[in-house]
């Protein structure tokens, strides 16, 4: 980051000696404290925020679809609760207070990793449920590569999104796009893009994309707070292991502005097996959890925003792969994968001033794990879903 110059002292009027050694002086520290900590330079400063923290993987869809076994609704009386109200439930009945809310892109492919397309009555019925319970409500375009390969669709539908919702409840949260793939280390090449050629030019890409989102948004008067994902969150080739969790992953999140100070920097976190595979234990599982926290906190100085990270967990990103495997699929975990997001937990929880804001992956009725609408939440089962061992402080 540049550093900016000084303009020398005025040589006309009467400064004493002694007053201009301390001007002198004062100016000569303050650049020598930009050139030794050049993030301060242009560092945002954003409004305070609330602890947010919860779970996401529940689609948009489960607003209106009902597991026979659901307790009743509060929000409408006389009905059983939805599988997205049971889950605000469950969560609420933990000390938790956020839920990230997911549908397949509209402008790009692949489709159908959540299940669920963009209905705009069922967006007013979760964040009727969500105001209901006081909780943060995560709106996520589920997709990969709308900046890239789709921008100008991808523009206009936030800001259909954004039009019609920006009144509606004080809580809600854009998350523009799930995890913008570049084609890089980790990432899936069939993606189609040919708007940037490499790690560092994509990232300044996408960084664009993303000022143009927020410009866009505010200039409809929308104040709401809105993620900007690292394309680390997908695959970067900042890392060895394709991931966010060494100091130059740093760079894979875009920077931005925004006149409202309504920014969160995102980072998805997993241990990947196919990496970790050769030293898959308790000891790498704490080193590779501490990375991702590492870079976290660089992020969030360097840019001057703070950290909600709106995915993480304990999937080993392979079915049986793993050989400590407790439960396989989308919602399983092993038990080297269960001590990474332990330990990342702890961190985020025990950060001084503020605890770092996460919500884990995935609650949901769609997961291969179990038949339950929770997810890696659902405590009936045996072994348990992981989401029912792990400790967190309440918010």
């Amino acid at each position: 980051m540049s550093i900016t110059g000084h303009e020398p002292l005025p040589q006309k009027g009467v400064l004493s000696r002694h007053r201009r050694e301390i001007a002198i002086f004062a100016i000569a520290l303050v650049a020598a404290i930009a050139f030794s900590y050049p993030f301060l330079v242009h560092q945002q400063t954003p409004m305070a925020r609330p602890g947010i923290v919860g779970w996401g993987g529940v689609a948009l869809n489960e607003v209106v679809k009902t597991t026979p076994n659901n307790p009743s609704s509060k929000v409408f009386p006389g009905q059983k609760a939805t599988d997205f109200e049971y889950l605000v439930q469950v969560l609420s009945s933990r000390g938790l207070n956020a839920v990230r809310v997911s549908w397949d892109p509209s402008c790009t492919s692949p489709t159908g990793t959540i299940g669920a397309s963009y209905d705009a009555s069922q967006v007013s019925s979760a964040i009727k449920i969500a105001s209901y319970y006081n909780f943060w409500i995560i709106l996520d375009n589920h997709g990969y590569d709308d900046p890239f390969s789709s921008p100008t669709c991808w523009l206009n539908f936030w800001s259909g999104v954004t039009s019609q919702f920006k009144n509606s409840y004080s809580r809600i949260i854009w998350e523009p796009e799930n995890e913008p793939c570049y084609g890089g280390s980790g990432c899936n090449p069939a993606y189609n893009n040919t708007a940037c050629s490499n790690a560092l030019r994509c990232v300044s890409y996408l960084s664009r994309e993303y000022q143009a989102m927020i410009n866009q948004t505010r200039k409809q008067g929308d104040t709401h707070s809105i993620v900007v994902q690292s394309v680390c969150s997908y695959g970067c080739s900042f890392c060895h292991s394709g991931s966010g969790d060494c100091p130059a992953a740093i760079d894979g999140f875009p920077n931005v502005t925004d006149t409202s100070g309504n920014i969160f920097l995102s980072l998805h976190s997993y241990m990947d097996y196919s990496y970790y595979s050769s030293k898959w234990n308790n000891s790498t599982a704490v080193s590779v959890a501490d990375g991702f926290y590492q870079t976290v906190l660089a992020a969030t100085q360097r840019y001057g925003w703070p950290a909600l990270n709106t995915e993480g967990g304990a999937d080993p990103l392979c079915t049986t792969c793993a050989p400590d495997t407790v439960l396989s699929g989308s919602a399983g975990y092993s038990k080297t994968t269960f001590h990474f997001i332990q330990t990342l937990t702890n961190l985020y929880d025990s950060n001084n001033p503020q605890r770092i804001n996460w919500l884990w992956w995935p609650a949901g009725d769609w997961t291969d794990t179990t038949e339950s609408p929770l997810g890696a939440l659902d405590c009936g089962g045996s072994p348990q879903g992981w989401g029912c061992l792990l400790k967190s402080l309440p918010t």
